[in-house]
């Protein structure tokens, strides 16, 4: 019996270390779908001045991986259901109410504003459905500016990112 123990032990414990790969994993694949340089560019940072250096951050979240961005963020929602916690998540971030379609961006997309009433972290919002899976992609505002201007940005990368997701 105790040998079984530690045998179903060690898997026990091999396939945690696993999984804990595999998430690391699918949260720096998040990170991977886009450049630093390419989310600054969107962001509007003019390359001939310099883009900020960077190291995207990976985090493993309820809803499937996160990366952040100096700029902003992006998340993959993979886990649960994708729809019920994209709308959790929205109703935690205060989002408008208004969800502004975008054509063009896999089977549907839209537009809105997360924080809105919070001058230092409002930011736009896109969110992509692709099949199973729900691409946002965050961006933060200018410094007064309103949230809606970082669209055109947010849909510029989107479309250099959509092809790259898995």
């Amino acid at each position: 019996m105790r040998a079984r123990w530690r045998w179903t032990g060690l898997v026990m414990i091999s396939s945690a270390m696993c999984a804990t790969r595999l998430a690391a994993q699918s949260a720096a694949d998040v990170c991977a779908l886009a450049t630093n340089e390419e989310f600054q560019r969107a962001y509007g940072v003019d390359p001939r001045i310099g883009i900020i250096p960077d190291d995207p951050t990976p985090t493993e979240m309820v809803w499937g991986p996160h990366c952040d961005f100096s700029a902003g963020s992006m998340d993959l929602f993979t886990k649960k259901s994708p729809p019920a916690e994209l709308d959790r998540v929205l109703a935690l971030t205060k989002a408008e109410k208004q969800r502004v379609p975008v054509s063009g961006l896999g089977q549907k997309a839209f537009f809105t504003v997360i924080y809105p009433d919070d001058q230092y972290r409002r930011a736009g919002l896109l969110a992509v459905f692709l099949g199973p899976k729900i691409l946002t992609i965050t961006m933060d505002a200018h410094q007064n500016k309103v949230a809606s201007e970082t669209r055109p940005g947010l849909e510029t990368l989107a479309k250099l990112v959509v092809p790259r997701v898995k």
